[in-house]
């Protein structure tokens, strides 16, 4: 998928699997922007993706020693990172802005796992347990009903998708999943 996709899908994904932890995405500008960057994040082993283009010595470092969909697009690459970065929340943010909770790592969980999903609804698929198993995971099994990157007619079709999503549970993001529907 592309970039505005994995932007689209990623705030629809996120936005709603936190409406259960009563996170609103849209409530504050540094959760939206957490979000937009996970949501990229994988993609930073692509040279001429978005996050590619910015750290450009590390995506050249990467495609060149792993190549794209590979290490990033794993749970070997999602597992340490969230860990890390739940670390510093705890630890860092926390006590000095004198906050509770972690909803800066939820956000990051939820972005970052929204591409993969993403990933494994086009024809390729990705290793999701790379280094241990590089056959790519898919969704659905039959390769005619999976996207195809880069098709304009798919990506299209994705984008319309997401942003209807979007529109159609901002009640959601905005009150949270238990008092929207209970």
């Amino acid at each position: 998928m592309t970039s505005p996709n994995h932007i689209v899908g990623g705030i629809a994904i996120t936005g709603i699997s936190l409406s259960f932890w009563d996170i609103n995405i849209f409530s504050n500008s540094t959760y939206l922007s957490l979000c937009i960057f996970s949501s990229l994040l994988p993609d930073i082993d692509h040279t001429k993706s978005v996050l590619g283009k910015v750290f450009f010595p590390l995506a050249r470092y990467l495609d060149k020693n792993f190549g794209h969909r590979t290490i990033t697009h794993s749970l070997s690459c999602l597992l340490p990172l969230f860990i890390f970065f739940l670390f510093i929340e705890l630890n860092l943010i926390n006590p000095y802005f004198e906050r509770n909770g972690t909803d800066y790592s939820l956000i990051f969980l939820f972005a970052f796992l929204s591409h993969l999903i993403l990933d494994m609804l086009t024809v390729q698929g990705i290793p999701l347990f790379y280094p241990f198993m590089k056959n790519p995971c898919v969704i659905p099994a039959n390769p005619t009903l999976r996207f195809r990157s880069g098709n304009i007619k798919s990506e299209a079709i994705a984008l319309f998708i997401f942003t209807f999503v979007l529109f159609t549970s901002y009640d959601l993001f905005e009150n949270g999943f238990w008092t929207t529907y209970n």
